[in-house]
């Protein structure tokens, strides 16, 4: 501030002098007006009398004139330095100070704006303009370099800019004509910049600035400089005073805040020498403590137990170390002399070069803190113990080993700890409660074992089962048996049947001062005080739960009494979860029984035909172990047996059952299929139940009880045709045969005709008896090979005249036990049929001995049969595939000439036997005709 005042009387001084010289320039000035005024009053004179004279005095004037005007712009600026100055000395605000220093400079110059920019983060910043909106402040802002600012910074040096050519952007955003700009220097340090733009002169044209405007913003920016550099200092210095006044005042507030925290915490905070003298007291010791400040100070610490001291000096030499002790939980004992449990922390006390001087302690009364833990942990623990009991129930849905692990649990020394336990079960029809299990030594000795062996600590479900298995505890037991063959009426007025119709518990303390004490408990058990809870599940008592501590005579509390509210509250569903799970799971092991029995194939699926659950029967008809069919879908896994099976699916909307009868082309079986749905409780179909029949036997069955039925009806009618037709017929044929003897010419061909047409109807009514007849079989071993060589004898010429060819195929031996003409009948009648739909083909006759099973019995046993098999095959136009299904009913030919019936014959024949015919054609490739018959008498 100095420098400052040193500055401002120096320029105050240069001001007197410019008014010294104002002055004789001002008479100058007058005598330039009266020169001016003779001169035009009178030059002529002037100019007749002396001119050179004249021109001297012109020149004078002139000069005068010249340095009136240099004079009076010196004047300007030193005012405008006056002012400034002034200002400097008046204007306290550094931000208002600049302000007006931008204002004075712009005047000063006679520019049109002004900008004073201060280095901030390394950007030159607008500190003050002056001729600029503010809204322009921040998009002015320049990099170091940039601009006439930036490079004035950069280069620190003063720049001219007389003009945007030659320079280029004076500053961004901001059309300028010409600019000056000095940097702000503090020794070598640049602070800022200082800078004028657009000089007008006084017609009012932009003119360049000129170097004594340099000189004379150099000058200006030398004070300016400093009066910022003195402005930051002096901001600094009162900064510095008011945060030094703020932290003493903080300080007092914090001493006092101290002071009263100390004096009204509950906390006891007491201070004592290095040698344990108690030299301050607060309230808060006088309340924990009990003593008074002036019982106390001066006194070795008062409330340290004398089991104590040696450890309290231990504490003291730690904290005379430096070190603080802190939350230690000790005893103290107060005046009155009760024992107290605090939390206690110890730390140094210092003096101003750091020297420990004493140990302030700060006690705070725990007592009650220590009570609630011990409540919590005592609670805790019988949480957890119910926790560990009810993660157990949770483990199992056996009904006795539930029942088992709940009586342990009830008696077990750190579960509820009731020396005996006994469970008893409502049978609702029988209005009784029933003795489910009991558990609890026998006596003294038992006791003592079982307590001292059984634990949760440290065990698991698995170890906690095994030892009761092991123990007194497990079934069978004698407490066991006893409570097993108890059973109580709900009629008679009890302690147990009370809790059980009144939904409430039970504490028995005296027998003999409770008339409904249950007599059977205490002549069997002995009992003198006893507990019954009821199990309530579902606001329903499923059974009631007894207890009592017969050999420790501990009281049953209430406490006990809640935590086995509590025990029995978790208990009771679990018990009844089981119960039923043990009913659902016998349900289902009788469906499981039914399901896999069944003989007929039965499968499961879902929603999209995936497979759930398959019986015996489909796991033998695919040969798949039942792993690998379940979880497929039920077209992959059934379309190997055939494909039809897909048509038993029905993928739209399954409203009821779906029945089907379907035919196995492969095996030639016939399959009843019915489609269930499988509905949820939304009555939503979210699967489907398939079982399908095996009903080939009782298809061949209805068949031939139908085909018995027709040639019953049949026979009947043929009966009576024959019957009326034969007698006419013979006497035709009879006299037919006479005239064909006795006449000549064409008459005796006509007699011809109607013989041979005779005996054809003859042969017609023959084979219609035949065929409604049954013959009597004369079976015996037959050589088949002699068999077919003869029927090949007598069709041999037949077959040769068509062009066809006869090939025998013959394995040695092939016996049957037929009826040798009855089954020559029926070859017979199959190779004429070969040989009439066959031209210049061949006909093969076969015959060998096979093999067939017969169906699984229960055990999945199959019986080996032997047969004689013949088959005739020949290559001629075979039979049409509509007509396959029909070639063997009576009466069906496609000849123009043929009856129909041979066949049907033929296949008779066979039956008859106890064999089987069946045929394969495909259409204009001929036909395959296979005979099975007995290889052994049956």
């Amino acid at each position: 501030m100095g420098k400052i005042c040193r500055s401002v009387f120096g320029a105050l001084q240069e001001i007197q002098q410019v008014k010294g010289m104002t002055e004789n320039t001002s008479e100058l000035s007058n005598m330039q007006a009266n020169i001016q005024d003779q001169k035009d009053f009178s030059m002529e004179n002037f100019l007749g009398s002396d001119r050179e004279v004249l021109k001297k005095l012109q020149e004078t004037v002139d000069r005068n004139i010249e340095l009136y005007k240099i004079t009076k712009e010196q004047l300007n600026r030193i005012t405008v330095i006056y002012e400034l100055t002034k200002a400097i000395i008046s204007i306290s605000d550094f931000d208002e100070l600049l302000k007006k220093i931008s204002e004075d400079a712009t005047k000063l110059f006679n520019a049109t704006g002004c900008m004073i920019r201060l280095i901030e983060e390394g950007k030159l910043k607008i500190r003050a303009s002056f001729g600029f909106p503010e809204e322009i402040k921040e998009r002015v802002t320049v990099c170091m370099g940039e601009g006439i600012a930036g490079k004035a910074a950069s280069e620190g040096k003063t720049i001219l800019v007389k003009s945007p050519e030659e320079f280029g952007t004076i500053a961004p955003n901001i059309n300028i004509q010409t600019a000056i700009c000095t940097p702000l220097k503090i020794r070598d340090q640049i602070i800022g910049t200082f800078g004028l733009f657009d000089k007008m002169s006084p017609d009012g044209s932009i003119v360049s600035f000129t170097e004594d405007d340099i000189t004379t913003l150099e000058g200006i920016a030398s004070i300016v400089a400093i009066v910022i550099d003195k402005s930051i200092l002096y901001e600094k210095a009162l900064k510095q005073e008011r945060e030094a006044i703020e932290a003493k005042n903080h300080v007092e507030e914090l001493k006092d805040y101290l002071q009263g925290l100390i004096e009204n915490t509950a906390d006891a905070i007491v201070t004592s020498d290095l040698n344990g003298v108690v030299t301050s007291w607060n309230i808060g010791a006088e309340k924990i403590y009990g003593y008074t400040k002036e019982e106390a100070v001066g006194r070795y610490l008062p409330f340290i137990p004398d089991f104590l001291v040696d450890m309290e000096k231990n504490y003291s030499e730690r904290v005379k170390s430096g070190e603080t002790v802190k939350d230690i939980e000790t005893v103290r004992r107060t005046k009155d002399g009760r024992l107290i449990d605090v939390s206690l922390t110890l730390s140094p006390i210092k003096d101003s070069i750091g020297n420990i001087i004493g140990i302030s302690g700060i006690a705070r009364d725990i007592t009650e803190k220590k009570r609630i833990e011990k409540e919590l942990l005592k609670k805790n623990n019988e949480l957890s113990r119910l926790f560990f009991i009810s993660s157990a129930m949770r483990g199992t849905l056996e009904l006795d080993k539930l029942l088992r692990m709940v009586l342990t649990a009830v008696t077990m020394g750190d579960g509820l700890g009731f020396n005996r336990a006994m469970l008893f079960l409502l049978d609702e029809d029988k209005r009784v409660l029933k003795g489910a299990m009991g558990v609890g030594p026998a006596s003294h000795e038992e006791a003592w074992q079982i307590w001292s062996r059984l634990s949760m600590e440290h065990k698991n479900l698995h170890s906690l089962i095994e030892e009761i298995e092991d123990s007194p505890l497990r079934k069978d037991s004698f407490i066991d048996r006893l409570c097993c063959g108890i059973e109580i009426s709900l009629d008679i007025e009890t302690i147990l049947t009370k809790a059980v119709k009144e939904k409430i518990a039970f504490n028995v303390t005296d027998i003999h001062s409770e008339p409904l004490s249950d007599p059977v408990l205490i002549q069997q058990l002995g009992t003198m005080a006893y507990a019954v809870v009821p199990l309530i599940s579902r606001d329903k008592v499923i059974g009631v739960l007894w207890v009592d501590n017969l050999f420790s005579r501990r009281p049953i509390t209430e406490h006990d009494m809640e935590f086995l509210k509590g025990f029995t509250d978790q208990i009771a569903s679990a018990i009844e979860n089981a119960s039923l799970f043990e009913h659902v799971a016998q349900a289902e092991q009788e469906l499981e029984n039914i399901f896999e029995s069944i003989s007929d194939y039965l499968y499961v699926t879902d929603i999209n035909f995936t497979v759930r659950k398959v019986n015996k029967a489909v796991v033998e008809l695919l040969n798949r172990p039942a792993e690998e069919i379940i979880g497929k879908n039920s077209f992959e896994v059934f379309r190997d047996v055939s494909e039809q099976w897909s048509l038993c699916h029905y993928k739209g909307e399954i409203k009821g059952t779906v029945t089907q009868e379907l035919h196995d082309p492969k095996t030639g079986k016939a399959y009843l299929v019915s489609c269930s749905p499988v509905l949820d409780k939304s009555k939503e179909v979210v699967g489907t139940v398939h079982l399908i029949k095996d009903i080939t036997e009782m298809k061949v069955l209805r068949e031939k009880v139908a085909s018995a039925q027709r040639m019953a009806a049949l026979g009947e009618m043929a009966a009576k045709v024959a019957h009326e037709i034969r007698n006419p017929l013979l006497s035709i044929g009879g006299f037919a045969r006479r005239l064909e003897k006795r006449l000549d010419g064409d008459l005796k061909e006509h007699a011809k005709i109607i013989v041979g047409e005779v005996q054809r109807l003859e042969g017609i009514l023959n084979n219609t008896l035949s065929f409604v007849k049954s013959a009597r079989l004369n079976r015996k071993k037959v050589d088949i090979n002699e068999l077919i060589d003869n029927i090949a004898n007598l069709l041999e010429p037949t077959i040769y005249d068509r062009g066809n060819a006869l090939i025998k195929e013959i394995e040695y031996p092939a016996e049957a036990f037929i009826d040798y003409d009855r089954i020559k009948e029926a070859i017979l009648n199959i190779v004429a049929n070969a040989n009439q739909a066959t031209d210049n083909g061949n006909i093969i006759i076969r015959a060998y001995i096979g093999k067939t099973y017969s169906e699984a019995d229960f055990f999945g046993h199959r019986t080996e049969k032997r047969e004689t098999v013949i088959e005739v095959e020949d290559n001629g136009c075979g039979i049409k595939e509509e007509d396959i299904d029909r070639v063997f009913d009576p009466f069906f030919t496609t000849r123009p000439t043929g009856t129909g019936l041979g066949l049907s014959i033929t296949k008779r024949i066979i039956e008859e036997h106890g064999g089987k015919i069946e045929v394969e054609s495909v259409w204009g490739k001929g036909a395959k005709f296979k005979i099975y018959l007995p290889l052994e008498e049956e």
